[in-house]
C-alpha cells in the first residue's frame, strides 16, 4: 500500500465533512458519488467504506445512488470486486483502453488483454450490472480495421455501458516526445474521423444508443448519471487532490499534489462558506454570461436531447436565440446543429455532421 494513502484519504473524509457542515441542512441528499481520477481501485475496502460513510454523514445518499468506482484491471482482484458490491458500489468503470497487447503497451497500460478480460468477467460474476468499459482511437499507426476489432470484441462482452475516446497528444507526454523525435508518426485525424464514425454505425447495429459524444449506453438506464448531471450544469463537489466542483456560482479546483493537499486540509479547520474548501487554489466566481457559454457547449455533448429550450429560459430568465441568435443560426446554416421537438419542448442537438465536428459547434460559444 502507497504509504501515503491512508493520510490522504483521512484528509479527504475531513474535506467532505468541512463541506457538508458549511453546505448547512441537507435539503436533498446525493445523487451520484464517483471515485475518479488517477487510480481510485488502489484505495482498501475499507477506505472506500470510510468515504461514502463521510458523504452519507455530510450530504445524505440517495437510496437508488449512482456509485461509481474507475479501476484499471491491472490493479483488481475478484474479493475486491466482490466487496465493493457489498459495501454500496453499483457501477465499475474500467480503464480497459484496448484489447490489443501490442495497443496496450504503445499505451504504456500495466494490463494485459488477458487481465481486461478477466478482470470484466470477475465484475460480472461479483454482480456488477452496471459495467463500463473505456477504450481509445486514433492511435499512430492504428488502422481502421484493428479498431474495429477492438469494437467487435467489447460487442461480444456486451458491457452496459462505453465510453470511446479520441487519443490526444498532450505535450510532455511519451507519445508527444516520440513524434517528435521522429520516432512515431502523429495521429491521422481523418483516419480518427472515420473511426468515430464506423463507431456510431456499428455500435448502432449492435442495439447501443449514442447518448454523448463519446458515450453509448445499451439502454437509456445504464447512461452514466453523474456525467450526464455534469454536461447538464447541475451543481456537483469535487474532493481530493485535483478535484473540480461547481456550486452556488463558483468552480473550485484544489491543489494538484498529495503532500500540499493533505497539509492543507489536516492541520486547519475550515471557516470557509459552502462551496469553497482550504485544499482550493482556484475559486472563480462563474458570471451568468458564462454560464450560459457554459450550459451551450457541455449541452451539446448531449447528443440525443442537447440543450432544452425550455430549461435553458428556467435557469437564466432568457430565450437561448435571444441570446445566441448568431451563434445558433451559424450552426444551423452549416448543417451542424437541428431543433429537435422532445416531450418538454424544443432542443437544438448535434446533428451527424455536427457529432463529427463537435469542437467547431462548441466553439462558436467561447
Amino acid at each position: 500500500m502507497q504509504t501515503w494513502l491512508p493520510a490522504y484519504v483521512e484528509a479527504a473524509i475531513k474535506e467532505i465533512h468541512w463541506l457538508g457542515k458549511s453546505r448547512g441542512e441537507i435539503k436533498e441528499p446525493a445523487q451520484t458519488v464517483y471515485f475518479g481520477g488517477g487510480t481510485p481501485s488502489l484505495l482498501s475496502i475499507g477506505q472506500v467504506k470510510a468515504l461514502l460513510a463521510a458523504v452519507e454523514m455530510s450530504f445524505g445518499l440517495a437510496e437508488n445512488a449512482e456509485i461509481t468506482l474507475e479501476a484499471n484491471p491491472g490493479t483488481l482482484t475478484f474479493t475486491y470486486l466482490q466487496e465493493l458490491r457489498t459495501i454500496g458500489v453499483n457501477r465499475l468503470s474500467l480503464g480497459v483502453q484496448s484489447f490489443s497487447d501490442a495497443e496496450l503497451a504503445q499505451l504504456g497500460r500495466i494490463h494485459t488483454r488477458a487481465e481486461a478480460l478477466e478482470s470484466i468477467l470477475w465484475a460480472k460474476q461479483a454482480g456488477f450490472e452496471n459495467l463500463s468499459l473505456d477504450l481509445i482511437f486514433g492511435l499512430p499507426k492504428q488502422g481502421i480495421k484493428a479498431w474495429e476489432c477492438n469494437l467487435q470484441e467489447a460487442i461480444k462482452i456486451h458491457p452496459e455501458h462505453l465510453s470511446l475516446y479520441n487519443l490526444i497528444v498532450e505535450e510532455g507526454t511519451p507519445f508527444a516526445d516520440q513524434i517528435s523525435k521522429g520516432e512515431m508518426p502523429a495521429p491521422d485525424e481523418d483516419i480518427a474521423a472515420d473511426m468515430y464514425e464506423l463507431t456510431m454505425d456499428v455500435l448502432a447495429s449492435a442495439g447501443y444508443e449514442q447518448y454523448e459524444i463519446s458515450s453509448c449506453a445499451a439502454s437509456p438506464e445504464f447512461e452514466s448519471r453523474h456525467n450526464k448531471a455534469y454536461w447538464q450544469m447541475t451543481p456537483f463537489i469535487g474532493v481530493g487532490v485535483a478535484a473540480a466542483g461547481f456550486a452556488e456560482n463558483f468552480r473550485t479546483l484544489n491543489t494538484p499534489t498529495i503532500p500540499e493537499y493533505i497539509r492543507r486540509v489536516s492541520n486547519q479547520e475550515s471557516t470557509l462558506p459552502f462551496p469553497l474548501s482550504e485544499a482550493n487554489t482556484e475559486r472563480n466566481n462563474v458570471e451568468s454570461f458564462t454560464q450560459m457559454q457554459e450550459t451551450m457547449m457541455l449541452g451539446l455533448r448531449l447528443t440525443r436531447e442537447g440543450v432544452s429550450q425550455a430549461e435553458f429560459y428556467r435557469r437564466f430568465g432568457q430565450e437561448m436565440m435571444q441570446v445566441f441568435s448568431q451563434e445558433i443560426t451559424r450552426l444551423l446554416d452549416k448543417g451542424l446543429v437541428e431543433w429537435v421537438i422532445l416531450a418538454d419542448g424544443q432542443h437544438l442537438r448535434l446533428t451527424r455532421r455536427g457529432r463529427m465536428l463537435g469542437n467547431q459547434a462548441f466553439m462558436e460559444f467561447v
